[in-house]
């Protein structure tokens, strides 16, 4: 109990073994060569895309998921 309450040790993020290897697996994958170009968020109207996401995430789910639904329109919504 002479630790004052800080941790010894690193984290997965300082250690070189789990770094290298999430670069290695996204050098091994394939992309589309249309996903290389970057979108202005700013620039789309979010509100049109809404139903079509709500749509396709019922899909791939098979349920409802209205919590996911709100997750993926939070990520679209523009940083400020």
């Amino acid at each position: 109990m002479t630790d004052a309450g800080f941790f010894k040790g690193t984290t997965a993020d300082q250690d070189n073994r789990f770094s290298d290897k999430k670069k290695k697996l996204m050098k091994s994958m394939k992309f589309n060569d249309g996903l290389e170009k970057k979108v202005d968020m700013s620039k789309v109207n979010v509100d049109t895309v809404k139903p079509w996401i709500a749509q396709r995430v019922t899909e791939l789910l098979g349920i409802e998921d209205d919590v996911l639904v709100e997750f993926v329109y939070n990520q679209l919504e523009p940083r400020q």
